[in-house]
């Protein structure tokens, strides 16, 4: 579906758009021109709470191998994220 550019250049996004690229609001977009096409990337805000260390004691296992990683990580980007509901 096309958009119009509003008065101060801004477009919307589509929320389906959005969801399947996992754009958020407060995310940054770093815009650039290529080959006389716009391209956006998205850079995620940092985590409005810090857990950084906090679970370090409660680790009771690590992956063995780079597969049991890929499934693990796998699984975090499918959880949703609290912080960034819409």
């Amino acid at each position: 579906m096309p958009s119009k550019v509003g008065e101060r250049g801004q477009i919307t996004i589509e929320k389906a758009i959005r969801e399947e690229l996992g754009v958020y609001a407060g995310d940054q977009a770093v815009q650039w021109v290529e080959d006389g096409h716009l391209v956006v990337t998205f850079v995620p805000a940092p985590h409005r709470r810090s857990l950084f260390g906090i679970l370090a004691g409660e680790i009771t296992r690590r992956p063995e191998n780079e597969a049991d990683w890929s499934a693990l990580h796998e699984a975090a980007r499918e959880t949703p994220d609290p912080d960034r509901e819409w």
